[in-house]
């Protein structure tokens, strides 16, 4: 069941850290990698793309909870995005313009939605409640290994690209590379999980019970646009639920500041030559960190009362490595690797014990694929705050003639996000 987190996350990974990035030099020519046009179209780029995964999992993650068939509840939306996502493959490699690039991550974007709220909902559908922690785990540890092959691949292929070295047919032949490959592994998770996972039917009473609970929602509801916000409103009315939103959401606003620029802070704040060869090396230490503490962690976290405590200590270790980069900018490239791996033992923690904690405070399992994509939001809002936040920033800073300034203020911030998130988990109830 957790094969296809792996491929998913092998294919995503380098996107916005690495393949991204340097393929916006292609478009947006300028005199330094890491400019304030690139940044802001970037920054656009992911408010476009944050704004889709911000309404499509919630309709999609309610529609697999009302499909019924011999084929699944799930699988049907598995299968369909994963066509799309391998369909966007042509494209993305080709793309020797921007509307080829544009249109490729579109449709990426669009069949990783349709996916992935319906992949996700495999978990509560049928992981027992004594084992979500474990299962947890093993998310988060093929999410983590996931990451470092697509991490080390980008490397790889596009660690060559340096501040003195840019050769526009290398980035474009070995980008479409990163895509070939990776959609070769979404193509073999998604034949496991179709063919491989047995899913549980739509029994008739619980059908039942979602049309009468329609019918006591009164015929306000009736129409499409009315259903939809009733479908958001609805979880925010569990406290823990909520609270667990909330902090997700700062985490994920600290974690999308600090993935967003940081191949560019390489190549302006530490003037790293091969900073997109530096980048991959960082991301890779910080998940073997992860590694190490992802599956451990998620099989602990079972026998704990409380979850909420280890993904706040895992939170605080988040926030001291990124507050290095703040406070230590001129010693930082002596510290990279306890740094990346101080940083990967939290995320590792984070990941797996975060995962079991979501679905814990899940107002309803029969209605998990609804309510797991309107948790979706606590990933994809912070999606569109970032690229607004830390380009403003930064656009700012560059007005004064402080543009490395604005790179560590956006690294401060991303801090200061962990701290919060670390904070305001503490308040969940079991």
């Amino acid at each position: 069941m957790n094969v296809l987190w792996f491929s998913l996350n092998a294919q995503a990974a380098a996107l916005l850290p690495i393949v991204i990035p340097a393929q916006i030099v292609l478009f947006i020519s300028s005199n330094q990698v890491g400019s304030v046009q690139q940044v802001a179209f970037l920054s656009w780029l992911m408010m476009a793309a944050a704004a889709i995964s911000l309404c499509m999992p919630p309709i999609v993650g309610m529609l697999s909870d009302r499909t019924g068939g011999s084929f699944g509840r799930r699988r049907p939306y598995i299968a369909v995005g994963g066509l799309l996502l391998l369909l966007s493959t042509p494209l993305l490699v080709n793309a020797n313009n921007m509307a080829f690039f544009l249109a490729g991550l579109a449709l990426l974007l669009v069949g990783k939605n349709i996916l992935g709220p319906a992949y996700q909902s495999l978990v509560p559908d049928r992981v027992p409640n004594e084992q979500r922690g474990e299962a947890a785990g093993y998310i988060g540890g093929m999410t983590i290994l996931g990451n470092v092959v697509g991490l080390g691949l980008a490397a790889w292929l596009l660690g060559n690209v340096s501040l003195h070295a840019f050769n526009r047919s290398v980035v474009q032949l070995n980008a479409g590379l990163y895509y070939v490959i990776t959609a070769f592994l979404v193509l073999v998770g998604l034949l496991v999980t179709v063919f491989g996972v047995r899913e549980m039917p739509l029994l008739v009473h619980r059908h039942e019970q979602t049309v009468q609970a329609e019918k006591e929602g009164g015929q306000a509801r009736s129409s499409f646009v009315l259903r939809f916000l009733h479908d958001w409103i609805a979880p925010w009315r569990n406290l823990n639920f909520t609270l667990v939103f909330a902090t997700r959401a700062a985490l994920m606003l600290g974690l999308s500041l600090f993935m967003t620029y940081i191949e560019y802070y390489f190549a302006r704040v530490q003037h790293v030559v091969n900073f997109v060869q530096v980048t991959g090396i960082v991301a890779i230490l910080t998940l073997c960190g992860a590694v190490a503490s992802g599956i451990v962690f998620g099989i602990l976290s079972d026998r704990f009362k409380r979850r909420a405590p280890v993904v706040c200590a895992a939170t605080l270790c988040m926030s001291a490595a990124s507050l290095a980069f703040v406070i230590f900018p001129d010693h930082l490239m002596s510290w990279l690797w306890p740094l990346g791996i101080l940083f990967g033992l939290g995320y590792g923690a984070y990941t797996s014990v975060d995962w079991a904690l979501s679905i814990d405070v899940l107002p309803c399992l029969e209605a998990a694929g609804k309510d797991l994509g309107v948790w979706n939001a606590s990933s994809t809002l912070p999606a569109v705050i970032a690229p607004v936040l830390g380009s403003l920033v930064i656009n700012l800073a560059a007005g004064a003639g402080q543009t490395v300034i604005g790179y560590q203020s956006v690294f401060g911030l991303a801090a200061l996000c962990f701290l919060l998130a670390a904070s305001g988990v503490l308040f969940v109830r079991k």
